[in-house]
Order: structure tokens, then sequence, then C-alpha cells
């Protein structure tokens, strides 16, 4: 894994984060075919985002299933949530995020998400974050 950052710059990155479709081809092919759990999970965040705004929801789900981060964390919650926003799922999403707020993570979550969601121009699911 010699041309991947430091695995904790990556995991330092907000939840919703992910790198250019080169820069993820990248990353796959150097975390070769047995990468770290936490790395596993970014690569999986990745290709579910991409399946995620091209509509294709078997995978999303199949990717989802296996794991967008560590269990029950906000950072798979978050994930989560935002792939329910994509495939128009507000009332799901808002399930999770405020489930998310009870048990991993603080009152300021909605309001991040909230602005996480309009940058990527789902301005609907904003609006009912705010």
């Amino acid at each position: 894994m010699h041309g991947l950052p430091p695995l904790s710059a990556l995991l330092a990155q907000e939840p919703l984060w992910s790198p250019s479709p080169p820069d993820a081809a990248r990353f796959e092919r150097d975390a070769g075919a047995s990468p770290p759990p936490e790395l596993a999970a970014e690569l999986r965040w990745w290709r579910a985002l991409a399946a995620g705004r091209a509509h294709r929801w078997d995978e999303v789900s199949v990717l989802a299933e296996a794991g967008l981060g560590h269990p029950f964390s906000e950072r798979e919650t978050v994930r989560l949530a935002f792939l329910h926003c994509l495939s128009g799922d507000l009332a799901q999403a808002e399930h999770l995020v405020a489930q998310a707020v009870q048990t991993a993570s603080d009152e300021a979550l909605p309001r991040r998400f909230a602005e996480w969601c309009e940058q990527e121009g789902l301005l609907a699911a904003a609006a009912r974050f705010r």
C-alpha cells in the first residue's frame, strides 16, 4: 500500500468524502486484495456512493450490507442516511440521523448533515435537516 496516504488521513476526512474517480481507482489498486477492514469500508463507501449517484440500488445494498464504516458508528450511519437521501427516502435518512444523535453523535449532527446534503445539491434533504 505504498501509494496510499496513511489510513488515519483517510479516516480524518468528513464521512461523506470520496476521492475523484481516478484517485479512487488508484486507491483500490494500491490497497490490494486484502486491505485492512477500515480501508475496505472506505473503498466500499466510495463504490456505494458512485453506485447511488448512478441509481444502481442493488449494488448499493450489497455494499452497505458489507459495511460502510465501523458498525453503528456516526460515520457509517451518516453514509447510510446520505444514500437514502440520494434514493429519495428522506424519512429513513431522518430516522438514521436521529438514531445517531441518540447513540453515537451530538445534537449538531443534523445541521452538519444538512450542510453535506446542500454541498451535494440535495436541497430537499438539506431543508429537512435544518
